[in-house]
């Protein structure tokens, strides 16, 4: 079964595994019986267990709960090496990717960078192709003549600090612990500003606390470092597709593959 003929169903599940995560966690069974009743109603008879994924998973969680605020995953995409696989900032530290070609697409969280502006001095960026679609876009050729190609900002996207971070900030300005604590009942744990690219913030919603992570399920196209190769990309799941329902999110799955010239 081609991905084009069962995009509605796979978007109509991850959006309720979401959703089965989160009141699970809450161990609300009469919610989540609910919500099952809804979905066999809206659904059918849809064998959601016997549909493969097929795409890629990031190598481990990324992000401020490693204890590192800027712990980016770089990519490689022209030749598939992966930076900082294993641990933040093994490979590639925060800053010394402004000066490196090497890499395409980098992932801290549910947030993205590419090759691009206050990030890298590549040509990368991206755009925006719409909802789904994800097998109609396989050549270079048919994108658009006019895309504006978004590069990467320091003025517009905020990541969680750790609270490793936090509590270094707030010695080093003098600040009352208790007076700033890194968590917010109403709005949840500090952020601060990083280089990132706006548009593909787009592409994963977050809400809470407490936190609730939805993937748009848009197609965008990043474009390598080097200026000359193109790459889908689509955001798929805040978690590992292969994890059972206890996992916490983090390790996102994806699709990108590189369109043909």
């Amino acid at each position: 079964m081609k991905k084009t003929n069962v995009m509605n169903s796979k978007i109509k599940s991850n959006r309720l595994i979401h959703i089965f995560r989160y009141l699970h966690g809450r161990m609300v069974l009469t919610a989540v019986c609910g919500i099952i009743s809804v979905s066999l109603l809206i659904t059918g008879c849809v064998d959601y267990g016997a549909e493969e994924f097929t795409g890629k998973i990031l190598p481990r969680v990324s992000g401020y709960t490693t204890g590192v605020t800027n712990d980016w995953l770089y990519f490689n995409l022209r030749t598939g090496e992966v930076f900082n696989r294993t641990m933040p900032n093994r490979d590639i530290s925060e800053g010394d990717q402004k000066e490196r070609t090497d890499w395409d697409l980098a992932f801290c969280g549910y947030r993205l960078r590419t090759n691009s502006g206050t990030s890298g001095i590549g040509q990368g960026g991206a755009i925006d192709l719409g909802y789904g679609t994800y097998d109609k876009w396989t050549s270079v050729s048919q994108l658009p003549a006019n895309a504006e190609w978004i590069v990467d900002t320091d003025t517009d996207v905020y990541v969680t600090m750790s609270q490793n971070d936090w509590n270094k900030y707030l010695i080093e300005h003098n600040l009352d612990f208790k007076d700033n604590p890194w968590f917010d009942p109403n709005n949840g744990p500090q952020k601060t500003l990083t280089s990132a690219n706006r548009l593909l913030a787009n592409s994963m919603e977050f809400s809470g606390p407490p936190p609730v992570y939805l993937p748009s399920f848009h197609t965008y196209v990043v474009r390598s470092a080097d200026g000359g190769r193109y790459f889908k990309l689509q955001i798929i799941s805040w978690y590992n597709t292969n994890t059972e329902i206890g996992d916490t999110g983090g390790q996102i799955s994806y699709y990108c593959d590189e369109l043909q010239p």
